[in-house]
């Protein structure tokens, strides 16, 4: 058999394969649809492909695929299923093909309609003036730990934070020849310039930096034009014309942000949950020992518990915890009874799966077929 002969059978091959997939993801896309609709009372967003589901996986891959390349891959299989009737509308923080509009984007799938919010409260609005279903926001900073404000916005909204993403953010120099010599504009964001001013000053002191309204319309114009650059968040799907020039410019280096998915519904258990609180304890001896005290008998695990103080209360600081496990858990429905008659205030920000689980992989005879 020629060579052209051997391509073509093989190509035939890899059609057949794929086909069968594609019948495969549509009766996955059915299987999703129908466990969305028996979660009546809760959030229809509770990815199915995350946590333990997504260890299985990783853990039952052979050659020649990857461990590191299953998360991807069904990470964008499980948002391309969750198709409901009616594609959610979702509010993200942040300009289009920025960092915010990335982790929204693979949360949610390129069925969802994205609206952009100017701030978090801006965001957090939308969902409870019910104008989208889902918000996605900034939660958490490698940096700076819990971001309270959100925190308590959230909890004076009254919604509940019903899933997570971890992004580690990085900004990345693109041009069309991947030479960083070649630059001499550069389009970038305004808040993406504000946090590699230093990089540019020092490495492109001559080269004509301009402001746009977004990373997307960065690339766009860049790559319109010879001798320009873009700046965009580091693995942008946009940026896919565009070489790298240069990798991680950011003044600060990476950084490591979780976003929240809140809802106006609670997530349904998933069987690898964390759940988020805010207490405050009142102002005698041992308050904040007898509160935690519940979950020890209870033998909930608390995976972090910090302090803040709040604007405006003198100095009553209020307590974030969070703690594994749902809230319809028998367990933790006990120790927050007891945390609620202690405390002096005690409101539950939301049950959620975790992204990535602390709980053991299953054994191989037991991953989900």
């Amino acid at each position: 058999m020629d060579e052209r002969k051997r391509l073509e059978e093989l190509r035939g091959q890899l059609l057949d394969m794929d086909l069968e997939l594609l019948r495969t993801l549509e009766r996955r896309a059915r299987l999703t649809q129908d466990l969305a609709r028996m979660r009546t009372g809760t959030s229809r967003f509770a990815p199915p492909a995350d946590g333990t589901h997504l260890q299985a996986l990783e853990k039952a891959v052979a050659a020649p695929l990857a461990p590191s390349a299953v998360r991807p891959i069904f990470t964008a299989i499980d948002a391309a299923c969750r198709v409901y009737e009616t594609a959610p509308r979702v509010a993200y923080l942040g300009a289009e093909g920025g960092f915010g509009w990335m982790a929204t984007r693979a949360q949610f799938g390129l069925a969802a309609e994205l609206v952009r919010a100017e701030t978090i409260a801006a965001a957090i609005e939308e969902v409870a003036r019910s104008r989208a279903d889902f918000a996605v926001v900034p939660y958490e900073t490698a940096k700076d730990g819990p971001i309270l404000p959100t925190i308590l916005a959230i909890a004076a909204a009254d919604l509940k934070v019903v899933g997570e993403r971890q992004v580690t953010q990085a900004l990345a120099l693109v041009n069309a020849s991947g030479d960083p010599s070649d630059v001499e504009k550069i389009y970038v964001s305004p808040q993406d310039h504000l946090v590699c001013m230093q990089y540019l000053e020092t490495n492109y002191p001559r080269a004509l930096a301009l402001d746009v309204r977004s990373p997307a319309m960065a690339w766009e114009l860049a790559s319109e034009n010879h001798g320009s650059a873009a700046i965009v968040p580091r693995g942008s799907a946009f940026a896919r014309d565009l070489r790298v020039a240069r990798e991680n410019i950011a003044d600060e280096g990476e950084a490591r942000v979780r976003y929240a998915m809140l809802s106006r519904l609670p997530a349904p258990r998933s069987g690898a949950d964390a759940t988020a609180l805010i207490f405050s304890v009142h102002d005698h001896p041992g308050a904040l020992h007898d509160i935690l005290q519940f979950f020890k008998e209870r033998s909930c695990n608390l995976r972090r518990i910090q302090s803040r103080p709040v604007a405006a209360e003198g100095w009553e600081y209020v307590f974030y915890v969070e703690v594994g496990g749902h809230t319809t858990d028998r367990n933790l429905v006990a120790a927050l009874e007891g945390v609620k008659r202690e405390a002096k205030m005690l409101k539950i920000i939301g049950s959620f799966p975790l992204e990535f689980p602390d709980a053991p992989l299953p054994e191989p005879d037991a991953r989900p077929r």
